[in-house]
Order: structure tokens, then sequence, then C-alpha cells
């Protein structure tokens, strides 16, 4: 992928010439993991019935975040008053619909294309797509929120805590994933709801980055490396995975020095 092509995925620019007849849209960031969950489902369950729009800008002039150079586009404040991405707008009916939070729009966009020939992102009956939601609960607390506290935390300890749960959420998933996926030959929500985290830039350069670390090679947590470039060939990770490695390890740089949440007085 060349550098213009790094440069329109980075800034949300997924537009078709169709686009604007669209009435699925997501309202999404380039750097965002949870915007990134949703629009895999969507590309998944929906393909090119939908438009992304980036929604949710970083101002500072190196890309670097915090909660101070933020810039959203009126839609979305219109759309989620917290102002946060991602967000799921349904305008197939006469009363449009916002959908908000990455776990609930995932299993949204599973239900109102459930009768498309694309797999169940909540497979089986009751019981299994219970067990789904508790599995994706649990990985969404302790690999997914256990990523920015690692990050944030700038004692040793803490960060030694933060990547001790991450681990052993790691092997307990690795015990229990069937592969190449979770429950099988088709990704699941399971799969999805840590695959932007432990799969891609925010593994292989943010956290061995600024944290040093990584998953050990070892037998114990060989099916999570099968899970992974399992992953990372799926059509829908490739059509959503940020290509610009650098431009995400500036994203999390004031993550990495515990100043990213703090807003600069004016």
């Amino acid at each position: 992928m060349g550098d213009d092509d790094k440069k329109r995925k980075r800034d949300g620019d997924t537009s078709t010439d169709d686009s604007c007849n669209k009435q699925m849209e997501l309202l999404s960031a380039w750097f965002c993991p949870y915007a990134q969950r949703v629009w895999m489902a969507m590309e998944i369950k929906c393909p090119g019935q939908f438009k992304v729009t980036e929604a949710l800008k970083i101002t500072d002039p190196d890309g670097v975040y915090s909660r101070d150079s933020l810039d959203r586009i009126p839609l979305l404040k219109e759309s989620n008053p917290l102002g946060l991405v991602p967000v799921v707008i349904d305008r197939r009916s006469n009363k449009p619909m916002s959908v908000c939070d990455s776990l609930i729009c995932v299993e949204y966009i599973d239900e109102v294309f459930g009768d498309v020939d694309a797999n169940k992102l909540l497979p089986g009956g009751p019981a299994q797509r219970a067990e789904a939601r508790m599995w994706a609960s649990r990985l969404n607390d302790d690999i997914a929120t256990q990523f920015y506290v690692l990050l944030l935390k700038q004692n040793k300890e803490d960060q030694d805590k933060a990547a001790d749960k991450m681990l052993s959420a790691v092997l307990d998933f690795c015990q229990k994933c069937k592969g190449p996926f979770f429950y099988g030959d088709e990704i699941s929500m399971v799969d999805i709801t840590i695959a932007p985290w432990l799969v891609g830039a925010r593994m292989e350069v943010v956290l061995k980055h600024f944290r040093n670390f990584e998953v050990p090679s070892t037998a114990e947590y060989s099916k999570y490396f099968e899970w992974r470039d399992s992953v990372l060939k799926h059509p829908a990770f490739v059509a959503t995975a940020s290509p610009d490695f650098e431009a995400m390890k500036r994203v999390y740089c004031r993550y990495a020095d515990g100043t990213a949440l703090i807003v600069k007085s004016k």
C-alpha cells in the first residue's frame, strides 16, 4: 500500500461513488479500536451497503492523541451526546436509529442483517450466544481495558499487573479457542472483541515499543499465534486495520507518558 493510500485510509476516506445513497453509516475514527470492531462486523454482515465517516479527528499536528486534541463533526455530537465513536446510523426506516457502544453495535448489525448468508457473529442456540456474550464481556475487561491501563500506568508494579491480567485472559482464550477462530471456521463476536488490540499495530508496535509487551512464543500460547495469523488474513480485518504503524505509534505517545487524559488549561 502506497503512502497516499495509507493517508486516505488513516483519514477515513473509504467512500465510493454511491456512498451518499447508502442508508447505513458508521461514524468512526481511524485510530479507534472500538470503531474497528464495528467496521469489521459491517464488512462481514453488510459489505458494500454502508459508508464510513471519519467523525473524530486528532488535531495535534504530530498526530498525538489527547483529550484536548480532538475535533468532532456535528453529526457525531447529534448522534451520541458523549461524542464518542463508534456510532451506527441506520436510516432504512422512517425513524432513523443511532446505536452506540461497540459491542452493542456489533450485536445490532448481526441481528438486522441476520437473514444474509454471512455467518452469525453470535452463533448457535441461546446457550452458545450467552456464552459468546460472556466471553466478549470478559475479554473486553481483561484485554481491551487492560491495554490502556498498561499504557497509562507509570508505576512498574501496576504495569506488570495489567500485563499479567492480559496474558491470563489470552491463555484462557487459547485453551477454549477451537481454531482457526474461537468457535471454529467462522469468525465471531468473541474474535472481533479483541482483534483490534491483539492483532496488528497496537500489539506489534504500540505495546512492544512503549511497554516491551508481547505474547510469549511458548507452546501454551501457540493457539494465539495460529489465531492471530487467521485474523491477519481475514478480509474484514484487512479492510479495516490501519496500515500506518508509525502513525499509530504517535497516537499513543501521551498514553504511554500518562498524560493522554489530561486536559490542558487554556
